[in-house]
């Protein structure tokens, strides 16, 4: 196995002589396999080893354990150990975060601190072929595109990935020919997390029931995507340059919709996520919905807008599209609202973008995206989420009618709007005053007050509807 991990290192560029490299150490059998081949090839290369090892303070004595284990692997190797001990629960609930994703964002500041301390130049981490299997599909049930199908890459900047070649069983045999102790880590057995629930369930049924080399398959087809994937970025980054024309001004992309138009389907939203990544500098948040609706603008008439992730906005010209901030274009264009943006008492919601509401005197911004487990739900009284699926006409903005009510509490027990009015002690006068959000006759928002059970956020909710009131800034009118 160690020359299948240096061969494989080797032709993917991740080791030179005189290389200074930290390794991320749990404990756990990967990442012990992976400081024993590094190590056994120290003196080959010259190598100079740094461990870090992140105790997350969730398993008690479990962790605290661990961290002695390293430090011990360490001090025996003669290898330079950095301790790293972090409260990963604390910071998840803080930032509304996963505890995975808070531990990872940890982590790797870690690495970082020590690649700078230690003046090293690569980062080596212990992910192997199992992960990627996992990773895959991952990303394949939350709905990616073919980069994220694509796996996890062998290097990226100053990080190296030697075990990605090999699978699990290739670790622990390994360990096991050569006596090497490890520690389990048993929340990597519970299925609390989807990762986990992918790995104990999915795959091990595949591999049980289907094909034993269902992970080598897996892995196999990310490779192929890979190589696809290169071949169309490659066209989408000759087309981009062809068609599209930054302002640095203006920091906007823009685009005629005659060029948009001549080109492949893919290549089209690839161009628009291009767009993007231009002036926003991440694609984290933007999913294939934000390219399909951008996309539509080329049909539509000149004025529609579309506010999208990271406070873009695309704007339909008379033969272009255009995607900047919409902080900047509001500012260069202080009169701005929406082409929906209509003065009489019944507005359409139909597509995400600004709303100008009379009766307001302000904006309503409306936004559409997928959900995600554990986002953290507004509580402010002028941004409210709405489960998409559960609304069955076309959003309005009006005031009251006849007939009009609300769902009051999760067992469905509805009110009519005017007697929650009278409840509230609304006055008459201004019963009539009050911006309402509807699905039909059916009260989904009082704007800035009360809003219906019935299109609240839970578990099977998968896309979200945000509508907030002049950016969820304003003071709750009742």
């Amino acid at each position: 196995m160690l020359k299948t991990v240096e061969t494989y290192m080797l032709e993917h560029n991740m080791i030179t002589k005189g290389d200074r490299i930290v390794i991320g150490v749990s404990g756990g059998a990967d990442s012990v396999c992976l400081f024993h081949v590094l190590l056994s090839l120290t003196t080959k290369y010259n190598l100079s080893l740094f461990v870090v090892h992140v105790n997350h303070m969730i398993r008690g004595n479990a962790a605290d354990d661990d961290e002695n284990y390293v430090r011990k692997l360490c001090e025996r190797s003669g290898v330079s150990f950095t301790l790293v001990k972090a409260d990963v629960r604390t910071m998840a609930k803080t930032e509304g975060l996963s505890e995975e994703e808070a531990g990872r964002i940890i982590r790797y500041h870690a690495f970082y601190e020590c690649l700078q301390k230690n003046k090293c130049n690569k980062i080596a981490i212990a992910h192997n072929k199992n992960d990627n299997a996992e990773t895959i599909l991952f990303h394949l049930f939350r709905g990616s595109g073919i980069k994220g199908l694509t796996g996890i890459r062998e290097t990226r900047d100053n990080i190296i990935r030697p075990l990605l070649g090999i699978t699990r069983v290739d670790i622990e045999t390994y360990l096991k020919e050569n006596n090497l102790v490890y520690h389990d880590d048993h929340t990597n057995f519970t299925l609390d997390y989807s990762r986990n629930k992918i790995r104990h369930r999915i795959i091990k049924f595949a591999q049980e029931e289907i094909n034993s080399k269902v992970v080598e398959h897996i892995v196999s087809a990310a490779n192929q995507l890979k190589e696809i994937n290169e071949y169309l970025q490659n066209n989408i980054k000759s087309a981009y340059e062809r068609y599209v024309i930054y302002s640095e001004e203006m920091n906007s992309c823009i685009i005629l919709v005659k060029d948009l138009k001549n080109e492949n389907i893919v290549i089209q939203k690839g161009i628009i996520r291009s767009m993007f990544e231009h002036i926003a500098q991440q694609l984290k948040d933007v999913d294939a919905l934000h390219i399909d609706l951008v996309l539509s603008l080329m049909e539509k008439e000149v004025g529609k807008s579309l506010n999208l992730p990271y406070g873009l906005i695309a704007i339909k010209g008379y033969d272009d599209i255009t995607v900047m901030l919409g902080s900047e274009y509001r500012k260069r264009n202080p009169n701005y609202c929406s082409e929906l943006t209509n003065a009489i008492d019944e507005i359409q919601i139909s597509e995400p973008g600004e709303y100008y509401i009379p009766k307001l005197n302000g904006f309503l911004t409306v936004k559409i995206f997928n959900y995600k487990k554990n986002m953290i739900i507004p509580k402010n009284g002028c941004t409210k989420w709405f489960d998409y699926d559960k609304i069955k006409n076309t959003v309005l903005i009006r005031t009251r009618k006849e007939g009009d009510f609300l769902q009051i509490d999760s067992k469905g027990s509805n009110k009519k709007l005017k007697s929650l009015f009278i409840d509230e002690k609304v006055p008459k006068e201004k019963r009539d005053s009050y911006p309402l959000v509807t699905d039909g006759s059916h009260i989904m928002w009082i704007i800035g007050g009360r809003m219906s059970e019935a299109y609240k956020v839970s578990q099977e909710t998968k896309i979200i509807l945000e509508i907030s009131l002049d950016g969820g800034k304003q003071n709750d009118r009742h």
